[in-house]
């Protein structure tokens, strides 16, 4: 019995002591964060700090690039970048150390990002030019597959061509042979062909061929953009389509800088920053608080 009552009067003592621990730590504790977190509220709220915070933030603001692409980080997004900055120097500082003169330079420096000049018309070229782009890449389109289909129709022939000059020759070979021949001399020449007729069949053929020829590598030449020196009305349809596309190309690309050059606004941007910088800089934030001159008072 004494053994349990010890052993119950041990326990009780051990939970009594464990539990006036754990207060007295838990005090502790709140003590360590009431203190710490004191101590950060008066180092993230010193004016100079984040006077300093903001000028460097400003300045890097000013010199971000801005995304064209659907989405990105675009103007707005930046001049949200920029609010939230100057509303939270104005917020940590104290309203009262806020001047209107601050407000004036800020809202100032503002106007030409808020209100950036348009660029519909740039937006209405860059249309317009697609279109003709468009166009021409179907005009090409088009007579690309006109010139495939002569092409093959051309090699056709050509090789029909081949096959038939191929059959002439030898029966002129065959004919001049026979006539060499003494044995049939007499009746070669009174009942089969001359080599006449067929020197001029085989002169014919061979006429053929080439022209085929030439004509399959002017039209692959034309394909590739190469253009003889009189070209067909085909090949000036070609040329012309192909000027188009280029020059409508080169200025679509001159556009596309004019427009990201109006969209990105960085010299307007590094210019409103560093005005706002400077009145960051240049004001006082060592003047009383409205709380701290009627605490002073006579």
């Amino acid at each position: 019995m004494s053994f349990g009552s010890e052993t119950g009067r041990t326990r009780s003592g051990t939970k009594g002591v464990s539990g006036k621990a754990k207060k007295k730590e838990k005090r502790k504790k709140q003590e360590y964060h009431l203190h710490r977190g004191h101590f950060h509220e008066e180092e993230q709220f010193n004016p100079e700090q984040v006077r300093a915070r903001t000028v460097l933030s400003l300045d890097r603001l000013g010199h971000q690039v801005l995304s064209t692409e659907p989405g990105g980080y675009d103007l707005d997004a930046w001049l949200r970048s920029l609010n939230s900055l100057l509303d939270d120097f104005e917020e940590k500082i104290g309203e009262d150390k806020v001047t209107g003169e601050f407000r004036q330079r800020r809202q100032q420096a503002l106007v030409p990002l808020a209100s950036p000049s348009a660029s519909g018309d740039v937006d209405s070229e860059i249309r317009k030019l697609i279109e003709e782009e468009e166009a021409a890449r179907t005009v090409l389109s088009d007579l690309d597959k006109q010139a495939g289909g002569k092409l093959a129709s051309l090699r056709e022939q050509r090789d029909a061509c081949g096959k038939e000059l191929k059959v002439e020759r030898e029966k002129l070979a065959e004919i001049t042979a026979a006539k060499q021949s003494r044995q049939f001399f007499s009746r070669l020449v009174r009942s089969g062909p001359s080599t006449a007729e067929a020197e001029e069949k085989v002169a014919e053929l061979e006429s053929k061929l080439k022209g085929l020829e030439d004509e399959i590598e002017r039209l692959r030449k034309a394909r590739k953009g190469k253009v003889d020196a009189s070209p067909s009305e085909t090949d000036s349809a070609r040329l012309e389509a192909q000027e188009r596309r280029e020059s409508t190309e080169k200025r679509l690309l001159e556009l596309q800088s004019v427009k990201q050059g109006r969209l990105q606004l960085a010299l307007e941007r590094e210019v409103a920053t560093k005005a706002i910088a400077e009145a960051v800089s240049s004001m006082d934030l060592n003047q009383p608080t409205t709380s701290e001159g009627e605490s002073r008072g006579p």
